[in-house]
């Protein structure tokens, strides 16, 4: 099954697909493609899940399309991903591609221009006009066609705190360059960042801690990726980095460190491709172990043991968890080099996992792979909001670049001392609120006085102008934010 969208001579529509086999008038088995979809304009949606079951249509502007699979093949390749370099089973959703802009300009749990008030909306795009950390009062649900844009946060980047956010049934989302730290303030058995049932949904860049159950769930996920993020520094009272049951999630170039374990704990179908997990406790990536049949590709990954490492960096598999391994390292000797041996099919046997020879994932949006090492320099340099690194996650790569000798499990996050304050940087000036500031669009030929110009989508790439501003944003250079150095907290 895979998702597409397209342009009609009379609407914009979205696709969902699966393949059947058909007899055609000359007698001829053919493959066909099957599209169910709807019209895009009007932000409504629809589900069609091969995995768990009937199609659900909510739209009155549904129909339905039989096109040859070679025809098919052609409309794959125009699809806009969510940007560039984004990768896996959610790398074609689109956000809040074309919607209205809310901005997000003060730090209050509630009201307006917070970020509550903002993020709760559907078809949206969300940018910051403030810096610092949004301590939420309570936990909070995200909406769905939204783009949450946390590289336009000047200075030292934002960071949502105190509580659970969660996009249960929400679906189409895109949130980079955010940190996600619920912290001892949340609720027990909640995780920092939720997931669940919640589908195309693409993370980039976040640094998701203190989660008090797991950092992340992912229950009932589907077609979602987690890219070039952190996940560390679980808290009481387990400690784990995610539960992720997801039918196709890819995670990929994602720093996993100082969790007990679940680094992650994979059910369903799991694409983990060069993934660092550091001074994990029991455990490092945790089989599914449960009566139903599981799916992992473990590619390139590096697992390096720290000062609370046993010597289990993978464990509780089952025959039901159908694993493809290859490429991976495992240094356990705590010698502060790296110098990882290659783990081979013996290792996940002795574990009781079930190694099979091919991989499953064959995402519409192939994942770039990169050998083992080189994961490990890109995720030090590049994983969470890079675009500026708070203290927690400079220590957390220093942690990792000692290759063994530095690292704790902690308690909750007390056991840091007290943040340190945050510098507030200017945001520039954006006369019109379309999230793009005036200078950018005077010198792309843009209108700083009419808003609808920054939504309009630029048929050459697929991407609004908005979108465009946002993505050389998050190309920007790591420790600067809009043209001015960053000060970080």
């Amino acid at each position: 099954m895979s998702r597409q969208t397209g342009k009609h001579p009379f609407v914009a529509w979205r696709l969902q697909s699966s393949c059947v086999s058909i007899e055609t008038p000359s007698n001829r088995a053919e493959t066909w493609v099957v599209f169910i979809g709807n019209d895009a304009t009007t932000g409504s949606n629809f589900d069609v899940d091969p995995i768990k079951g009937p199609m659900r249509l909510r739209s009155p502007l549904t129909f339905l399309l039989m096109l040859p699979l070679a025809t098919v093949s052609a409309l794959a390749q125009s699809v806009t991903i969510s940007f560039p370099g984004a990768e896996g089973f959610g790398a074609s959703a689109s956000g809040g591609r074309g919607q209205p802009v809310l901005t997000v300009s003060n730090l209050q749990d509630d009201g307006p221009g917070s970020f509550r008030a903002a993020a709760t909306r559907s078809n949206v795009t969300i940018v910051f006009a403030v810096s610092g950390t949004v301590h939420l009062k309570s936990n909070m649900e995200l909406g769905s066609d939204l783009t949450i844009a946390g590289q336009t946060a000047a200075g030292g980047g934002i960071t949502i705190a105190d509580a659970k956010v969660s996009m249960t049934h929400a679906h189409n989302i895109i949130i980079r360059y955010v940190r996600f730290r619920g912290g001892i303030a949340e609720s027990p058995k909640v995780s920092s960042l939720n997931l669940s049932d919640a589908a195309h949904v693409m993370l980039d860049h976040l640094s998701i801690e203190w989660g008090r159950w797991d950092n992340i769930q992912t229950n009932g996920n589907t077609y979602s990726t987690i890219q070039n993020s952190i996940i560390g520094q679980g808290i009481v009272p387990q400690r784990f980095g995610c539960l992720c049951e997801s039918d196709y999630l890819t995670l990929t170039r994602n720093l996993w460190i100082d969790n007990k374990s679940r680094n992650p704990k994979g059910k369903g179908h799991i694409q983990y491709v060069n993934n660092v997990v550091y001074n994990w406790g029991v455990a490092g990536y945790v089989g599914g172990h449960g009566a139903e049949d599981h799916f992992a590709d473990l590619i390139n990954n590096y697992f390096i043991a720290g000062p609370n490492s046993a010597d289990s960096f993978i464990g509780e598999f089952t025959k039901t968890d159908h694993t493809y391994q290859t490429g991976n390292y495992a240094d356990l000797n705590h010698n502060g080099q790296l110098d990882g041996q290659l783990v081979t099919d013996d290792a996940f046997e002795h574990v009781n996992a079930d190694v099979v020879p091919n991989p499953f994932a064959k995402p519409e949006i192939p994942v770039h792979v990169l050998p083992a090492i080189e994961a490990v320099s890109l995720g030090a340099k590049d994983a969470g909001d890079s675009l500026c690194r708070d203290s927690v996650d400079r220590e957390l790569v220093n942690q990792l670049l000692s290759y063994g000798k530095q690292g704790k499990l902690i308690v909750d996050e007390t056991e840091l001392g007290p943040p340190p304050p945050s510098s507030e940087v200017a945001s520039p000036k954006d006369s019109d609120g379309d999230g793009i500031p005036d200078a950018w669009e005077h010198a792309h030929h843009l209108n700083p006085h009419d808003a609808s110009d920054g939504q309009r989508i630029d048929p050459k790439t697929g991407y609004s102008k908005l979108e465009t501003y946002l993505n050389e944003l998050a190309e920007s250079k790591p420790q600067s934010r809009l043209g001015s150095m960053a000060v970080c907290r």
